[in-house]
């Protein structure tokens, strides 16, 4: 149960960072040149994965980001729904 809560963490914990990602990334319309290197390291070895494996991109648009959030959350619900237990620590840990 303990290894499923951890993995849990760790997509949720990924979640979070490709949506301040794509936050950053919205702000750059405005003139903020600003990355941070450690969302960098984190996210792109991931981005290149998927958009080496599926076409993810339609013309300017970069579809990686959204595909990433909906692979995280089918696999949380796989998890969840694996063992209740994991989702009960989950939302006492997160609520």
């Amino acid at each position: 149960m303990y290894i499923l809560l951890g993995i849990a963490i760790f997509l949720k914990l990924i979640f979070w960072i490709v949506l301040i990602d794509v936050v950053i990334s919205w702000l750059m319309i405005f003139g903020l040149r600003f990355r941070p290197q450690i969302i960098a390291w984190i996210i792109d070895p991931i981005y290149d994965f998927i958009k080496k494996h599926i076409p993810t991109t339609i013309w300017p648009l970069d579809f990686t980001p959204i595909f990433i959030i909906i692979l995280v959350e089918i696999l949380l619900t796989f998890i969840f729904n694996f063992d209740p237990k994991v989702h009960a620590y989950f939302s006492n840990l997160f609520n």
